[in-house]
């Protein structure tokens, strides 16, 4: 798994290239989602345009992401999802926790338009 960081318009990018399929692979990217936050950013973007396909591993770990940037008042949206991938995810009960969109830029540009909702602590 290959990962290029992107920060556009206070959102970080990340753009994922390769097959996500098992614990090892996958491990980084949780990795990623804490610097990003370290410095300060807790929207995130996950483009996956360039990914074939992933596993149920990398489902894990994007919940985890999800939740650690939700509790810091952000929120994680999903670009590029292949069919299949979405199938999984659907499959797996996820797919009503994440926001999908067709492009980065639709997914930056919700930000705006559906910002996340802030949780009380």
């Amino acid at each position: 798994m290959r990962i290029k960081v992107d920060i556009r318009d206070h959102v970080a990018v990340l753009t994922v290239s390769g097959t996500l399929m098992s614990g090892p692979t996958v491990v980084p990217f949780q990795h990623y989602v804490e610097e990003v936050m370290a410095d300060g950013i807790t929207n995130v973007v996950v483009d996956f345009s360039r990914v074939r396909w992933f596993g149920s591993t990398m489902l894990g770990v994007l919940a985890v992401s999800l939740e650690m940037l939700r509790n810091a008042g952000g929120d994680l949206r999903l670009a590029g999802i292949a069919n299949r991938m979405e199938s999984l995810m659907m499959v797996g009960k996820l797919s009503s926790h994440f926001r999908t969109l067709e492009s980065v830029d639709a997914a930056i540009e919700s930000f705006v338009s559906d910002p996340p909702v802030r949780r009380e602590t």
